[in-house]
């Protein structure tokens, strides 16, 4: 009996690719440059955390290409926030920008090979949104909100805290609103999702999950360390059992003030993908030159290996973001060199016009 068995087609969803290191599917966060870090996008089924900055301003950015890119797909929708009306942060989203302007380039005579060195031609491209050759997503415009007319065609859901009812304490929860969320979810999960797009064929849809500032000092009480912890464990049951995908923005930088020294490492246990997003307002790197074309660093907290055996690594972590005023990059952390600095490594000693460190500090016509 042979052992060759062949390997079936998975059905096509809008929005997913296969992966081509793992064969599973993937969808997209919205931002290629992201999804090139990730190898191509995130599977279905995953829960993706991101450690929000000190003011969540570029988490929050991040957050927005997820959703924009659910309703361009036309996705299922849930989105949750206490910290302000979920339905005011969908009015935000940027707008797709069209494939021809995505892919104009600017009119310049000079040959591309005379722009820069030649010897910097066979270099990878810095910016790793330029890179990917496919990308499963799509490019949108920070600078253009959707128009509110079009979220009305979409399937989209929200929460903004809930008191909760004499059922929430079901699973123990100190806080009930960790129970309400759950229930609303599940709810959600559980309904037969279709693209409204596909008239003629019912085709399959996605749910996008979205989770804003879970942690926040809204959510604190004497239980939160347990709760948030067996809330992360109960949401990844009901992501993998769903066609589903979860983002979930996290303030982790507050939790020092709790007490509690293992909360952190417990809580990226329960998620499968993480990065922390450390930006530069108000530290001492914003005024630092040598940081001075980012706006902050990108740290790969955590990626898992979902049905495969090895994880997807990275070309590198050395990662740096900046938002400009239509796009959120992220690019490959190139520092300037350090040629300011005249102290000799050997001895401290001044040299004053040369580059080694057999002169000893006195000029001489041999050294180079």
């Amino acid at each position: 009996m042979s052992s060759f068995v062949k390997r079936r087609g998975t059905a096509s969803i809008k929005g997913t690719r296969a992966s081509l290191h793992g064969g599973q599917p993937l969808l997209s966060s919205g931002n290629p440059s992201l999804d090139h870090i990730f190898g191509g996008g995130f599977p279905i089924g995953s829960i993706i955390a991101i450690e929000e900055d000190k003011y969540a301003n570029y988490s929050r950015v991040l957050t927005k290409y997820f959703l924009s890119e659910g309703l361009v797909n036309g996705h299922s929708i849930f989105v949750s926030s206490w910290e302000e009306d979920p339905a005011q942060l969908m009015k935000k989203l940027p707008t797709p920008v069209e494939d021809a302007e995505a892919q104009k380039k600017p009119k310049d005579d000079t040959p591309e090979e005379m722009r820069i060195a030649f010897r910097y031609n066979n270099l990878s491209v810095v910016d790793l949104e330029q890179k990917t050759s496919a990308p499963i997503g799509h490019f949108f415009d920070l600078s253009k909100q959707v128009d509110e007319s079009e979220l009305a065609k979409h399937d989209i859901s929200y929460w903004h805290g809930s008191e909760g009812s004499s059922e929430a304490f079901r699973l123990g929860f100190a806080n009930p609103n960790y129970e309400s969320l759950l229930n609303a979810i599940h709810s959600k999960s559980r309904e037969a999702k279709y693209n409204p797009a596909c008239t003629e064929v019912k085709e399959k849809t996605l749910l996008r999950i979205c989770i804003n500032s879970l942690g926040s000092p809204l959510w604190y009480d004497q239980g939160f360390s347990r709760d948030v912890i067996k809330f992360l464990s109960v949401l990844k049951s009901i992501v993998r059992n769903s066609l589903a995908c979860c983002l979930v923005t996290i303030p982790t930088h507050l939790f020092r003030h709790l007490g509690d020294n293992r909360l952190y490492d417990r809580l990226i246990d329960q998620v499968d993908f993480c990065i922390a997003l450390e930006s530069f307002a108000g530290s001492d790197k914003e005024t630092n030159p040598a940081f001075k074309e980012y706006h902050g660093l990108l740290d790969l907290v955590k990626i898992s290996a979902l049905n495969s055996l090895a994880a997807y690594v990275p070309e590198t972590r050395d990662l740096a973001f900046k938002l400009r005023r239509r796009k959120f990059v992220i690019e490959k952390l190139h520092l300037p060199p350090e040629l300011g600095d005249d102290q000799d490594e050997c001895g401290g000693a001044k040299l004053v016009q040369t580059m080694s460190c057999s002169g000893g500090g006195v000029e001489s016509k041999l050294d180079f």
